[in-house]
This record gives structure tokens, C-alpha cells and sequence, in this order.
């Protein structure tokens, strides 16, 4: 009696949390959607109670259909998990080992005898990632075989020693997915389905195949540079495929990360495989790292008009999802929802309004700074611009002459400190969950 006195004493402080994180959830979403364009459908659930689950704009702009929280999207890269998963099954099972040469099961494979299932998991075989191709853009229209598919990297220089560094290849989850197909004698789908997807109990994910009609499927967009949007590149699923092929749902997403921590899909001892951090805190289909001081469980995807994150933080047990069909970065949106139920402060998004200031202010901002990673600021025609190697010059607008942001609407701010005559003393990377200092070398 006294027990269940306490917990009704306690519901009014637990219905009070969950309405301040709802606000504020609330909040911050309706400021992303209705500034920045945000569309897509999030779930936040702690301890088995959903503290928010919430739709934002269209599943189908040119019908007017909105979004809901049964719409089924396709979730990129979240699929590399579900295969990782059918792979350590299948080791339980004893029809392979993530020992196993890739070359037991692609005899003709180049060096493949140097290349394990481990490195595949894990991304450290050096196999060149086809979506970095020039060659694969161009046929990811068409249904192309297993066989074609592989045939686009199976040739290309090794990136590095398998086994000696780190670099994320669609073209290795690929790899895993063929094995799969060959250590099963099974199609890579109907395993995952019948093996993985069941037996979480959900109902609302899939292999994405070019005939599957699917009872509230978002259509993907991107934004046009005038701020409107038009339909995204077509791509055929035969491509992702075990990399990257899948569709679902929030409240699938969430269930199946009950099931995978909670030893339903594969044993304790997979799962410890699966959930060690190896070279660049990469595990097996999932990065294993922290979020502030919280440590995190989680992956995002990212395919032609989709972005997708799903976070699981154990010692807090709390899992948050975020699916995008603009586009929109669904692993910020995952991030600010995380800080809210953190107790930690989120900037609401807002349009900045460009200045003009003296090109000779910007000249005293130029030069090279860490972050930790390298950025160097240079001028260009009375602009300032962020250059980093392999990527585009970003314009950094001037929001005053110590404030800037980038052109690029990705919320992510350059401020600095100045001394009485205007020079600069420190400088900040801002972004909606980060303030991070850039040290200028």
C-alpha cells in the first residue's frame, strides 16, 4: 500500500517532466519546420514510455498528403545493422564466422584472401565504397545484379591494408549481404524478413524493392536553391541494397532497438561483438560513442531524399528517432531532442540577416585554424570564405563583425572574440548543440 502511494504521489511530477519536455519539443520542432522546412516524423521514448511522438509536413507534396506517425520511409544506412545482425546469426548458427575470408565466398574476389567478415562489419577492409564512384551515379537507375553491382569496385585499388584503418564502404555491406545470401541459401530479404525483421515484431520495415507498394510511403524531396522543392533522384533499391535498402517506421526503429540491446535478435555475446567500438568508434553496423557525457548507441542514413537517425543512449535507456523526407538532417534534429531530454540548452533555429561590413575586417578573421579538424578561412572577391580539403568553399556571411554564418542553411555559426582594437583573440564554431573553439595555428 505504501508502494503504490509513492507512485501515485509521483505521477503528478512525472506528468509535469513529460509536459515541459513536450513544450519544448514542441518548440523547437515547429521552429524547424516552419523555418527551415522541416519534414519527417520523430519518437522519443525513455524507459518504455513515450515521452514525444510527433509528424511535421508532407509524405506527398503533390497530392497535399501530410505526414504521419505510421509513415513508412526509407532509412539508408540504419539497414547496415539489420544485416550486421543476420551475419551474427548466422556465425550462432555455424554456417560462417566473422573470421571467414571474403574470398570462402567470392573465390575471385581481388585479395580477398586478406579480407575478413570482421573488416566488413567494421569498415576496415579497404574496399574502395562504390556511392564515392563517379561510374555508379549514372546506373543507380537501373536494377542491376549482385554481380554488376560488384563488378563497379570489385577491380579498384585497395584503399588501404585491410585491417589497418578505417573508412566507411557501402561496398563492404554490400559484400555482407551476397554472403549472407550464400551462407543462408537464402535471398538477402526474405532472411532479414523471416530472421531478423519478424522476430523483433515489426511490422512496418522492409527491403525497398522497385514493385513494392507500400500503404503510407513518404515520396523524398530535396530543396531547390529558391527555397522550394522537386522530386529526388530516382534510385533503384538494387544498389543499397544490403547497405542500404530498407524502409520503416519511428515506432519500428524503436522497437527494434528494444529487441537488439534486449538479446531478442541475437545472443549476449553477438551482441558484445556487435556493440564494440573498433577503429573509429565503429562496431557492427553501428557507431558506439557519446553524446555530451551520455554515452550513445546509434546510426544515421542518408539516401536520395531521406535522412534518417537512430539514437539509443543504455544507461540512460532512452532511444530517439528522427526520419526525414526533404533531406533535412535528421541527425541534428535527433541531437537537439537528446539535448532537451538532457537538461541541456538548444539554440532555436532562426534566419539570419546578412551584413555589410569593411572587406578589411574580414582580412584580420583569414588564416588556419583546428577544430580538432583543420579549417583555414581566406577572402575572395571581399568575401569570407570556410575551405576544408576534399570539399567546396562555404561563403561565411557576416551576421555582425564578429558573427558569421554559413551559406549553406546549416545552422552553424563562426564567432570571435576581439580585443578594444578590433583584433581577434578567440575564435567559435558554433553549431545547434556544439561550441567549439578554433585554435589558430
Amino acid at each position: 500500500m505504501k508502494k503504490l502511494l509513492a507512485i501515485l504521489l509521483l505521477c503528478p511530477v512525472l506528468l509535469s517532466a513529460q509536459l515541459q519536455y513536450t513544450k519544448l519539443m514542441d518548440n523547437y520542432l515547429n521552429a524547424e519546420t516552419s523555418l527551415r522546412g522541416f519534414s519527417g516524423t520523430v519518437m522519443v521514448v525513455k524507459k518504455g514510455q513515450t515521452i514525444y511522438q510527433k509528424a511535421f509536413g508532407q509524405a506527398n507534396k503533390e497530392w497535399n498528403v501530410a505526414n504521419t506517425n505510421d509513415t513508412k520511409y526509407r532509412i539508408g544506412s540504419i539497414t547496415k545493422q539489420f544485416t550486421a545482425a543476420c551475419i551474427l546469426q548466422l556465425e550462432e548458427q555455424g554456417k560462417l564466422s566473422t573470421d571467414d575470408k571474403l574470398s570462402k565466398y567470392i573465390p575471385d574476389y581481388p585479395k580477398g584472401d586478406s579480407i575478413t567478415i570482421h573488416m566488413l562489419l567494421n569498415h576496415t577492409s579497404g574496399i574502395k565504397n562504390y556511392t564515392d564512384l563517379d561510374e555508379f551515379w549514372p546506373k543507380a537507375v537501373l536494377p542491376l545484379s549482385r554481380d554488376s553491382m560488384i563488378a563497379l569496385f570489385k577491380y579498384k585499388p585497395l584503399d588501404f591494408t585491410p585491417g589497418t584503418k578505417y573508412n566507411y564502404s557501402n561496398s563492404g555491406y554490400f559484400l555482407l549481404g551476397a554472403i549472407v545470401e550464400k551462407a543462408s541459401g537464402k535471398d538477402y530479404s526474405d532472411y532479414v524478413l523471416n530472421n531478423v525483421i519478424r522476430k523483433a515484431g515489426l511490422q512496418n520495415t522492409f527491403i525497398d524493392k522497385l514493385d513494392s507498394v507500400l500503404q503510407f510511403r513518404a515520396y523524398g524531396y530535396d530543396k531547390t536553391p529558391d527555397g522550394g522543392y522537386q522530386n529526388a533522384m530516382f534510385i533503384s533499391m538494387e544498389g543499397p541494397f544490403s547497405a542500404g535498402a530498407m524502409v520503416s517506421t519511428v515506432s519500428d526503429l524503436v522497437k527494434w532497438t528494444k529487441a537488439l540491446h534486449s538479446n531478442m535478435i541475437i545472443s549476449a555475446s553477438s551482441k558484445q561483438k556487435m556493440m564494440t567500438p573498433y577503429l573509429n568508434n565503429y562496431g557492427y553496423g553501428l557507431n558506439i560513442d557519446s553524446f555530451k557525457t551520455h554515452r550513445q548507441i546509434g546510426h544515421n542514413g542518408g539516401i536520395p531524399g531521406f535522412s534518417s537517425n537512430c539514437s539509443y543512449f543504455p544507461d540512460d535507456d532512452l532511444c530517439v528517432v528522427t526520419i526525414s523526407n526533404t533531406g533535412f538532417s535528421a541527425t541534428r534534429i535527433s541531437n537537439n531532442l537528446s539535448s532537451i531530454m538532457f537538461g541541456l540548452p538548444v539554440t532555436l533555429p532562426y534566419n539570419p540577416k546578412e551584413v555589410k561590413i569593411d572587406s578589411g575586417i574580414l582580412n584580420r578573421y583569414t588564416g588556419k585554424y583546428k577544430s580538432p579538424n583543420p579549417i583555414e578561412l581566406v577572402t575572395n572577391g571581399g568575401k569570407l570564405y570556410r575551405r576544408v580539403i576534399n570539399a567546396p568553399d562555404i561563403e561565411l556571411k557576416a551576421e555582425s563583425q564578429t558573427r558569421f554564418f554559413y551559406a549553406d542553411g546549416s545552422d552553424r555559426f563562426i564567432e570571435f572574440e576581439t580585443d578594444k582594437s578590433g583584433n581577434p583573440t578567440k575564435a567559435w564554431l558554433i553549431t545547434p548543440t556544439n561550441k567549439i573553439e578554433l585554435v589558430k595555428q
